[in-house]
């Protein structure tokens, strides 16, 4: 009878397993309070890390806006023959020294159609007559002149070149230079079939010091489409 008590494997199968799945179970849950803290703060840093990710096709990468701006707070990297100064009465700006020519490259996107540059003209303490000559890829494109207050404004027609200017003052007493009177101007060049880089300069067409006149840049932006 004991032998065969022993040998005998049937019986209340669901009772086992009742059992069994009920360790599992707990188990999992156990398991689950352990790692859900981890796994909460890991999904949170790839959330963060993937909202700051944009995926573009190649179409729309040519169609970006380049979003390039410079108020020449942090200086002027990036640019030769000019120097960036906090001037009194206009903040920072990029001064362009007797004769010399500010200049800078940008990186255009592959297939975009235009390129656009917005930049402001000053004209620093009265000036006397000698031209700002603006140029795009080392081609004269716009003359700005001030003859104390008498401003004059040429577009050279040059051709896939759009050039639109707003004059703001022409000879007021904005800064603290040795003479007084300032001009400003925000210009908007446009350029057709830019290619993969566009070169953007100033030529300050004074031979004077800077102590006595000069032109200066502010607020130089670029984008494209």
């Amino acid at each position: 009878m004991v032998t065969g008590f022993a040998r005998d494997e049937s019986g209340a199968v669901a009772v086992d397993w009742v059992v069994l799945s009920a360790g599992l179970v707990g188990l999992g849950i156990a398991t689950m309070a352990v790692v859900s803290g981890g796994v909460e703060d890991l999904s949170r840093d790839i959330a963060g890390e993937a909202a700051g990710i944009e995926i573009r096709t190649s179409f729309a990468r040519a169609a970006q806006a380049l979003a390039q701006s410079m108020d020449f707070s942090g200086g002027a990297a990036g640019w030769a023959g000019g120097t960036a100064v906090d001037l009194l009465g206009f903040g920072e700006v990029l001064q362009i020294g007797p004769g010399a020519t500010a200049q800078t490259s940008f990186a255009v996107p592959d297939g975009a159609s235009s390129a656009t540059i917005t930049f402001d003209l000053i004209g620093v303490d009265d000036l006397s007559g000698p031209p700002a000559t603006v140029f795009i890829n080392g081609q004269e494109v716009a003359v700005y002149s001030d003859n104390h207050g008498n401003i004059s404004t040429d577009d050279l027609g040059v051709a896939g070149v759009t050039v639109n200017v707003a004059q703001h003052y022409s000879n007021d007493a904005m800064g603290a230079g040795s003479h007084g009177n300032d001009s400003r101007a925000t210009y908007t060049i446009t350029v057709d079939n830019p290619g993969s880089s566009l070169t953007f300069g100033v030529q300050n067409g004074s031979d004077r010091p800077v102590s006595e006149e000069f032109y200066a840049l502010d607020d130089v932006s670029i984008s494209s489409s």
